[in-house]
């Protein structure tokens, strides 16, 4: 019998928001600025410009990857809270998450466990090491400092070595003038919201250049009494409370056009209350569960350009930790520390026109105290990636046409497992003339056990120190399709995608092991219309089929269908509003001894927001306006009709 980790246990102690008010108050009294153009290396991110593909700014139509960029403004006109949401109406992404306010959100791609999915928050890896997979839980992370979201799928190991099998989270912070038009020399940005279950949130930051010097501050934090993470339907009543407050920073210095350095910071605490498995009955009900955690990300950066900006060398040092802590009452149940250190070297030389090469190393040293395990262990990686464009296919059609092909290979010196190597190949066919771009891509991944599972038992058994890596190998190929001539975009992409060596707990044996090999294939579609210049539709759907190979058991939490809409109205200059819908299929889960499939479900979502003035903006939200009953996690209950509505201020 198996026993798969989906819960992680929650909830906390008090916290208050008005360190958000206390940072409206000093941003408020800060002395104007004079506007200063900002020095930056940085190239200017839009649309059509990527950098999770390759690590450095790339067009679009250049990556052979298959990408979803989520901008800030997405961000705001959707209303999200959290950067789950945002995530979860990406096409080949799947959210599980136990119960709504602070309850454990895990993001899957492909269906690829979410462990391995690998999160960067500007540019550093976040991912826990002392989580049982060393996944990342995005229950806890707020979209108010968040500039731009970028989905990489399939296996990316050769640029972001091992856990990211299924692929890659980038998610980059706002920087100044982000939101408020460029070359601002000062902003000042506020919010607050309230509404259901006794629910705020607030935050405020201040951004702005001055001389050569660029920098953003921002404070920002819920409250909620929240519902019953053990569904209400099954009796249970008792509300389960989360409170969170976090601040992050940027500070950047541009020494001259072609060098600068740059530093992040950000810390977030969070409480949350859970529901666990009481006895006698052992079943999921109310109880007197809690859960704090501290979180820490840091990173410093030197930027440099020589030659005409022909060869860019950047040198990041890293550093992330997480505690977390639960009790069952005053009683302290778990304690546990991870950290992250890692030291990055990347260069990006464009030696001739038409080819170019992306080469790095990286050192990284990650380690757990749990009390009982406490271990650490270092990787060593170098790479390397070729960009090709071999040749001019403009005499095929009218128009320039592009190929642009890469090719790279990377080195994993692990510590415990020797080295590994992975390589991947894509492609991308850009055809201006009809509007279309043709992409694929095959690549190998490879996830190392966790410290956490190497040296985990239950019971009296030992821990498997014989566990061996995780690997995949995967390929997609899809085309995108916008004509200048019709405002629609139409997105296609097949991917294939098998993983030797999975990694499962065994209830029996009381420690993990390696099971069978996966396999991962579907297809992802989305369609963007602008049907007037005042009304827009997106819509995606997901065709995911996640089986164990050897018993063709579909994966733990992995719909086959998922599909989203969302409509766009602009009713006048000042009013927007908006109606989303999405699908979950229907979905296996486990209640620890039988699988038990969850019925799918369907969620409205609606929302407005309007422009009183230059600087205010009211917005308000009906979420799940139907009242739909759910679960996402088995016995896990999630919120019925919600009513939200706030204000922003600009300046």
């Amino acid at each position: 019998m198996t026993f798969r980790f989906f819960s992680r246990l929650h909830a906390g102690r008090s916290h208050y928001l008005w360190l958000a008010a206390a940072g409206a108050a000093l941003g408020g009294a800060l002395p104007a600025i004079n506007a200063a153009a900002l020095q930056s290396i940085e190239a200017p991110l839009d649309d059509d410009i990527v950098v999770t593909a390759n690590r450095t700014p790339t067009s679009r139509s250049e990556v052979g990857s298959a990408i979803t960029v989520i901008t800030a403004q997405e961000i705001e006109t959707a209303q999200f809270q959290v950067v789950a949401d945002a995530l979860a109406l990406s096409p080949g992404v799947n959210l599980a998450r136990n119960s709504a306010f602070g309850g454990l959100s895990s993001v899957t791609l492909r269906g690829a466990a979410s462990r391995q999915t690998l999160v960067l928050i500007d540019g550093i890896v976040v991912n826990d090491p002392s989580s049982p997979g060393g996944g990342f839980n995005f229950a806890n992370l707020d979209v108010a400092d968040i500039d731009r979201i970028e989905v990489l799928r399939g296996p990316q190991s050769i640029l972001y070595g091992s856990e990211a099998i299924g692929g890659v989270v980038s998610i980059r912070t706002r920087r100044p003038g982000s939101l408020s038009g460029q070359g601002a020399s000062q902003t000042f940005r506020a919010f607050v919201e309230g509404g259901s279950f006794a629910t705020v949130r607030a935050g405020a930051g201040l951004s702005g250049i001055s001389g050569k010097v660029d920098y953003r501050a921002s404070v920002f934090g819920t409250r909620t009494n929240g519902i019953s993470r053990a569904d209400s339907d099954d009796g249970n009543t008792e509300r389960d409370g989360f409170d969170s407050i976090a601040t992050s920073a940027n500070l950047g210095y541009s020494f001259s056009p072609a060098f600068r350095a740059e530093t992040f910071l950000r810390y977030g605490t969070s409480a949350t209350e859970f529901d666990g498995f009481p006895p006698p009955n052992f079943t999921l009900s109310d109880s007197d569960d809690s859960d704090s955690a501290e979180e820490y990300v840091a990173g410093g950066r030197l930027i440099g350009q020589l030659f005409d900006g022909r060869f860019t060398n950047t040198l990041t040092a890293g550093y992330a930790r997480i505690e977390r802590t639960n009790f069952s009452g005053d009683t302290e149940t778990f304690a546990g520390v991870g950290d992250r250190l890692s030291f990055d070297y990347l260069a990006s030389a464009a030696l001739f026109d038409g080819f170019a090469i992306t080469a790095g190393a990286e050192t990284e040293r990650t380690s757990i105290d749990t009390g009982t395990v406490i271990d650490d262990v270092r990787i060593n990686s170098v790479f390397g990636l070729a960009t090709v464009k071999p040749f001019d296919l403009s005499g095929l059609t009218e128009g320039m046409n592009t190929l642009t092909l890469t090719a790279g290979i990377r080195l994993d010196d692990h510590e415990t497992f020797g080295s590994v190597t992975t390589a991947r190949v894509t492609g991308a066919w850009a055809l201006p003339s009809i509007g279309a771009t043709l992409r694929g891509s095959w690549g190998e991944g490879f996830s190392a056990p966790t410290l956490f599972q190497l040296n985990f038992v239950f019971g009296a058994g030992e821990p498997n120190r014989n566990l061996q890596p995780e690997q995949s190998r995967g390929w997609d190929l899809g085309l995108e399709v916008a004509p200048d001539t019709l405002p629609i975009t139409l997105q296609a992409t097949y991917f294939n995608q098998n993983t030797d060596n999975l990694i499962d707990f065994n209830f029996a044996t009381g420690a993990f092991f390696n099971v069978n090999e996966s396999r991962q294939r579907g297809v992802e579609t989305q369609i963007s219309v602008e049907i007037t210049p005042r009304l827009r539709l997106t819509s995606a759907y997901t065709y995911t089929d996640s089986i164990d190979l050897q018993t063709g058991v579909q994966a733990l939490r992995q719909p086959r269908h998922r599909a989203f809409t969302n409509i766009i109205w602009s009713v006048t200059d000042r009013l927007t509003t908006s109606a989303g819908i999405t699908y979950n299929g229907r979905e296996r889960d486990t209640d620890f001894v039988n699988d038990v499939f969850i019925d799918d479900f369907v969620r409205l979502d609606l929302r407005a927001d309007y422009q009183l003035s230059d600087r205010f903006q009211l917005f308000g939200r009906i979420e799940n306006a139907t009242d739909t009953a759910y679960q996402d996690v088995l016995g896990f209950g999630e919120p019925g009709l919600a009513v939200f509505g706030g204000i922003r201020f600009n300046q």
